[in-house]
């Protein structure tokens, strides 16, 4: 264990992170933030809140390419938190609202309850020990309104090709299954009914529909696969990756 003077090989990588891992992918352009909103936007269009009033948070935001689609799309009450203050730095010229260098777990301890109608943590809760993953759910529920909602992109352990994303980053601690959420809402004071999505090909142009198109063979096989050995597809999201949606009870449905 690290002692006091000697911090953890995780919180090393991740406060030089942009250093470490961002900065090989991300370039500080008008035309990075609009080709990363506008692939975020395919992916994330049917689960963003149709009030442009909805005050949203990013966990992990890292350079800000989440909150930028925010703003893109015309949500004014943002904020992105991030342990990585270069990071930050590299986002602020793009960005309108908040950017909080802070522990996310830290943040969220420290804000008022049912503040934020949707908070997304992309590629972030792979990166927590199953503690904190506990206590960073718990406080996200804690912080959103009625009704409101988390949105987490997480390494798929059901992917043939699962072992990829988990171990990608020497930071990850572990990949998930759908019923590791399913075991996880209950206690964190999350609605048991959960979205999953795939995060493969999103048909837009001749290319990407090429993509899809085969991603669906590929993805058959793969089901088949599970049908022939244990008798279930389970659940049916299969790539490296995948979307959750996560809930808190809205006020109509405790009524």
């Amino acid at each position: 264990m690290p002692s006091p003077l000697q911090p953890s090989l995780r919180d090393e990588v991740s406060r030089l992170y942009y250093q470490t891992t961002a900065e090989r992918g991300h370039t500080s352009s008008q035309e990075h933030y609009d080709h990363a909103a506008a692939g975020l936007l395919r992916r994330l269009r049917p689960w963003l809140p149709q009030n442009k009033d909805a005050r949203c948070l990013d966990l992990a935001c890292g350079c800000g390419e989440v909150v930028y689609l925010f703003e893109q799309q015309g949500f004014q009450n943002t904020v992105g938190v991030d342990l990585c203050e270069e990071e930050l730095q590299a986002a602020r010229p793009y960005i309108q609202g908040q950017l909080i260098q802070s522990d996310a777990l830290f943040y969220l301890q420290k804000s008022a309850s049912q503040t934020f109608d949707l908070i997304t943590a992309l590629n972030f809760l792979e990166h927590l020990s199953k503690d904190t993953l506990l206590a960073i759910l718990a406080e996200t529920a804690r912080v959103l309104r009625p009704g409101g909602a988390l949105i987490a992109m997480i390494p798929n352990a059901i992917s043939p090709f699962g072992g990829l994303t988990r171990h990608w980053d020497i930071t990850h601690e572990w990949a998930f299954t759908p019923n590791n959420l399913r075991q996880l809402a209950p206690l964190t004071g999350f609605h048991g009914d959960i979205d999953f999505r795939e995060c493969g090909p999103v048909p837009y142009g001749l290319k990407s529909s090429i993509r899809y198109a085969l991603w669906q063979i590929i993805r058959f096989g793969i089901a088949s696969w599970f049908l022939i050995e244990v008798g279930d597809k389970k659940g049916g999201i299969y790539t490296m990756d995948m979307l959750v949606r996560m809930r808190t009870e809205s006020i109509a449905n405790k009524e």
